[in-house]
């Protein structure tokens, strides 16, 4: 993430605070949020602070549904911008699935070293919905479902009637799970890009189409296939597409991402694919996937879905994935 980047991303966070009525300039500070060095940082590191932020919230406020209280999802011009930021910056990872008339949007907040609270996920997932509303002119636009992967808290009717739909708790992912036509809706005139109060309309249109373009799939499924040997290198993969290294780096960022970018993806993605069916042990996974020792496997996992391996598979069990 650009420095630039993640100051608009914290003055956005604190600015809905100050419209909330609350004064968190001093909670910032506590969270190492200074604009400056505390924001110059690794998107991990920028991550860890926003949720030691959200933390430090909760407590100041007493209030555990704050995060749904700063960040109600109504239509507020200022989304076209955030909107953008909160869901397309490397502290939000999401992923996209399409069944049965329904789009699925998954989405993960990594970190480091301190544990995502809750309160954060329901800050992004009021920012998802109200760029939705943005881009569709359309305040009336509710999600058919919402899942947690979090316990059922002791107030959870407020989160119906936040989003106006069902919510669940205690799922493998952390979903919000909209219908065709509303994300059909949210994108006038096929997405192009434009400016004003449609201005999210391109956010969700690569969302609605969130599949890896061709080069970045082909390379996805060399690395596949390579993993299982090791630590993968960009020289072999160049040679398997009879190209260049250097034109193989050219290729991937013409199409927004890098060869470490796609090697960390197609990790993640095997991971929870295995993880999920429990199909091997984890120290035989940690080797297929390439990693040179089941440590550095389990610090992966940790920074991808913010919980360990053995976690994740339980979460599998736990919810008939197995």
């Amino acid at each position: 993430m650009s420095y630039s980047s993640a100051l608009h991303l914290v003055r956005g966070v604190k600015s809905r605070l100050l419209h909330s009525g609350v004064q968190a300039e001093e909670l910032f500070a506590q969270a190492g949020l200074d604009e400056g060095d505390g924001i110059a940082c690794d998107a991990l590191t920028l991550s860890d602070k926003l949720s030691h932020l959200w933390d430090l919230l909760v407590e100041h406020s007493g209030d555990p549904l704050i995060g749904l209280k700063v960040s109600t999802p109504h239509r507020l011009g200022w989304l076209g911008v955030m909107g953008h930021i909160m869901l397309l910056s490397p502290t939000v990872q999401s992923t996209i699935e399409r069944c049965h008339g329904h789009t699925r949007v998954g989405i993960l907040l990594p970190g480091l070293h301190r544990t995502v609270p809750r309160q954060r996920y329901d800050f992004v997932w009021c920012v998802l919905l109200r760029t939705l509303r943005c881009a569709s002119g359309r305040d009336d636009a509710v999600p058919v479902m919402v899942e947690y992967a979090f316990p059922e808290p002791a107030n959870a009717a407020f989160f119906q009637s936040t989003f106006g739909c069902p919510v669940h708790f205690d799922r493998p992912h952390n979903v919000m799970e909209f219908s065709d036509s509303d994300m059909v809706a949210a994108l006038p005139n096929g997405g192009m890009p434009q400016s004003g109060p449609a201005a999210g309309a391109p956010v969700l249109a690569q969302l609605a189409e969130a599949h890896p373009p061709a080069f970045t799939a082909r390379v996805q499924e060399i690395l596949a296939s390579l993993l299982p040997k090791g630590p993968p290198h960009r020289e072999a993969v160049a040679g398997l597409l009879a190209m260049s290294e250097r034109t193989l780096q050219r290729r991937l960022a013409e199409e927004g991402t890098s060869f470490s970018a796609v090697v960390d993806d197609t990790r993640r993605a095997l991971a929870r694919q295995s993880l999920e069916a429990g199909e091997l042990s984890l120290k035989m996974l940690s080797f297929q996937l390439g990693f040179s020792e089941p440590s550095a496997f389990y610090r992966a996992c940790k920074r991808w879905f913010g919980m360990t391996p053995s976690d994740l598979a339980n979460h599998g069990e736990k919810h008939g994935m197995v």
